[in-house]
C-alpha cells in the first residue's frame, strides 16, 4: 500500500460510465484504489449531459449550465473554468481539496486545470500533478467544431485556449500518461519531463441469459441470422468513419443479416436518416440497419457475445480506439481501418481480422468474412489478447505514480 493521498478530476462523472473517457477514468480510479491509502474522484460536469453522479462530483451552477446550452461542444472548457470562476463550484472544490488535502492530482484530459491552476495558487498548495491525455485535443477539438459549422472565431478562440493549456500542463505536470506513443512523442516535444504510456483498455464483458434471451427474440422477429455490430459514441470521427468505410447504400448486405448501431451513435443515425427521405439511400437504409440505442453494460455485453462481425471504420481523430480493445478481447470476426488499430497494430496478424482503408475494400471485407469460416487463435495470441485489458494497460501508470 502507498500511503499517498490522491484526487482525480474530469469534467464528466464515472458512477455509470457509458463513453469512453468516462470508461478510462473509472478504470484508472479502480487501479489507483487498488494501491494508494485514499483515492477520490471529482467532475465538474453538465446536469444536461450526466444524470448519475456521485457524492464528490460538482454539477455546473445555472451560469456555466446557460454557457454549455448555447455552445455545447466547448462544454469542457465550461466545466474546467468554472473550478475558480463558479462561485458554487469553486467553494465545493475548495472545500474538497482541503479536506482531502492531496499529495497528488491526476487530471484526466487538460481542461479541469483551467480553474485548477489558479485555485492551487491562491491555496496555495502544491501537490504532485499527474496530466492524464487521451488524445491531443486540440487538433480534434477544431475537427470537432469545424463539423458543426462553428463560427471560425469560435473555433480559433477554443483552439488556442486548449493548445496552450496542453503545452504548459505538458512542460508543468510531474508525469504526463499518454494512450499513444505518438501522443507520448508530441507531449514530450511539448516540453515533458516525465511520461508514461497507459493504452486504452477494456473490461472483460459482462452479461446475463436474459440480455441474451432479449436478443434472440429480437433477431428471430426481425428474421435475422447474422450480425455486424457497429459500436460507438456520438463523436464525429465515429459517424465520418461509417460514411466513409462502409456508406448509406447497404444493397451489398444480404437480407438475412443487419448492421447494428448501438451506444450513443444510434441518436446521430436517428436523427439524420429517415425512412421517408426522398433519398433513396436514406430511404431503404434501415432496411439492412437496425439502431439497438443506447444500452446497459449487460444488454451491450449480450449484443457483442452474439455478434459475428465488429466493425472498427475510424478513419481520423487521435488517441486510441476503446473500441479496438473491445473487438480484440471479444474475439469476433472484426473490420478495421489502418487507423482504428492505432497502438493495437499487432492485432492486424491475429485470424479473423480484415484491414481495409477504403470504402470498395472494407464493404469486400464485409462480404469475405460473413462468408469465412471462423479461425481459432493460437495460445499466444489469445495470451496476447489478455493485455488488452485495463489492470494490464495501466499497471506501468500506476508504478510511476506510486514513485512521485
Amino acid at each position: 500500500m502507498v500511503h499517498k493521498k490522491i484526487l482525480l478530476l474530469s469534467t464528466y462523472p464515472i458512477k455509470n460510465p457509458r463513453h469512453g473517457g468516462q470508461k478510462r477514468t473509472r478504470a484508472i480510479y479502480e487501479a489507483y484504489k487498488q494501491d494508494f491509502a485514499e483515492v477520490r474522484h471529482s467532475a465538474v460536469f453538465f446536469r444536461g449531459f450526466y444524470h448519475d453522479y456521485g457524492k464528490d462530483d460538482i454539477p455546473l451552477g445555472r451560469t456555466g449550465e446557460q454557457l454549455v446550452m448555447r455552445s455545447p461542444l466547448t462544454g469542457d472548457i465550461v466545466c474546467g473554468e468554472a473550478i475558480y470562476k463558479d462561485p458554487l463550484v469553486n467553494k465545493k472544490m475548495i472545500k474538497l481539496i482541503t479536506e482531502l488535502n492531496p499529495d497528488i492530482i491526476h487530471i484526466e484530459q487538460p481542461f479541469p486545470y483551467l480553474g485548477l491552476r489558479p485555485l492551487l495558487d491562491e491555496l496555495n498548495m502544491k501537490p504532485k500533478l499527474v496530466f492524464g491525455s487521451q488524445n491531443i485535443e486540440a487538433p480534434m477539438k477544431r475537427e470537432i467544431l469545424e463539423s458543426a459549422n462553428v463560427p471560425t472565431k469560435d473555433i480559433d478562440t477554443a483552439v488556442h485556449i486548449i493548445a496552450e493549456l496542453e503545452h504548459e500542463l505538458s512542460k508543468n505536470s510531474d508525469l504526463v500518461v499518454a494512450c499513444t506513443e505518438l501522443d507520448l512523442n508530441k507531449h514530450t516535444e511539448m516540453g515533458a519531463k516525465k511520461v508514461v504510456l497507459a493504452p486504452n483498455g477494456i473490461a472483460p464483458i459482462k452479461t446475463s441469459q436474459n440480455s441474451r434471451d432479449h436478443w434472440q427474440s429480437q433477431y428471430k422477429r426481425m428474421g435475422v441470422k447474422r450480425i455486424v455490430l457497429f459500436v460507438g459514441s456520438a463523436h464525429p470521427p465515429n459517424w465520418t468513419g461509417f460514411w466513409q468505410m462502409v456508406g448509406k447504400a447497404l444493397g451489398f448486405i444480404p437480407a438475412d443479416t443487419r448492421i447494428v448501431v448501438a451506444g450513443s451513435i444510434s441518436d446521430y443515425f436517428e436523427r439524420e436518416i429517415k425512412p421517408e427521405a426522398l433519398d433513396i439511400e436514406d430511404a431503404t437504409f434501415w432496411l439492412r440497419a437496425f439502431s439497438a440505442g443506447r444500452l446497459s453494460e449487460e444488454r451491450l455485453g449480450a449484443l457483442i457475445e452474439q455478434s459475428d462481425i465488429m466493425l472498427l471504420p475510424i478513419t481520423e481523430g487521435g488517441g486510441s480506439n476503446l473500441k479496438t480493445a473491445e473487438a480484440i478481447l471479444a474475439d469476433k470476426k472484426v473490420i478495421a481501418t489502418s487507423h482504428a488499430l492505432r497502438s493495437f497494430e499487432w492485432f492486424k496478424h491475429f485470424p479473423n481480422v480484415w484491414v481495409a482503408d477504403n470504402q470498395k475494400d472494407f464493404q469486400k471485407s464485409i462480404d469475405e468474412a460473413l462468408e469465412a469460416p471462423f479461425n481459432e487463435r493460437t495460445a499466444e495470441q489469445k495470451r496476447l489478447a489478455q493485455q488488452v485489458k485495463w489492470d494490464n494497460c495501466l499497471a506501468d501508470m500506476v508504478k510511476v505514480v506510486s514513485r512521485l
